[in-house]
């Protein structure tokens, strides 16, 4: 299947690799189908596009790379979402990323509202994380400053 996207152009997918948000993307009414698209340039920064929109790509990255220490209660979205689990390596965690501008200080991290991605079932959810210590906009930039210098 041929999907157009605004960041890659035209992109061709294996069906399989479709990932479906039965709740939806919050925010995104019947926007239900996504792919996750990497490409060397944007590296590690990963693209969610929806297959069914060219206009709605989110960018996402692993938290772990600029957080250490966050911690989301995956146990009790598994469950919400009635997945069963074989490995754990199945599960990905992902935060949203506001790249929207040309200073790298100013990109940010949705810490409140990372997406939980089961690759078992090629299944997604928006998780909502009520802890103080997540915002909805971490700089990223100024974490990895405060490792290199902690």
């Amino acid at each position: 299947m041929i999907i157009p996207t605004l960041q890659f152009g035209s992109v061709d997918i294996e069906d399989e690799k479709i990932i479906s948000m039965p709740k939806g993307m919050p925010g995104f009414p019947g926007k239900e189908k996504f792919i996750l698209l990497s490409h060397e340039e944007i590296d590690p920064i990963l693209s969610f596009q929806c297959v069914d929109d060219p206009d709605l790509a989110f960018a996402l990255m692993d938290p772990f790379l600029f957080m250490g220490d966050y911690t989301v209660d995956l146990d009790a979205a598994v469950r919400d979402m009635a997945w069963e689990v074989e490995k754990p390596e199945e599960l990905f965690l992902y935060t949203i990323i506001n790249a929207s501008s040309d200073r790298p200080e100013e990109i940010t991290a949705n810490l409140a509202g990372p997406l939980l991605v089961h690759t078992g079932i090629n299944e997604a959810v928006q998780l909502v994380v009520t802890d103080d210590r997540y915002p909805h906009k971490h700089p990223i930039f100024a974490a990895e400053e405060e490792r290199a210098e902690g």
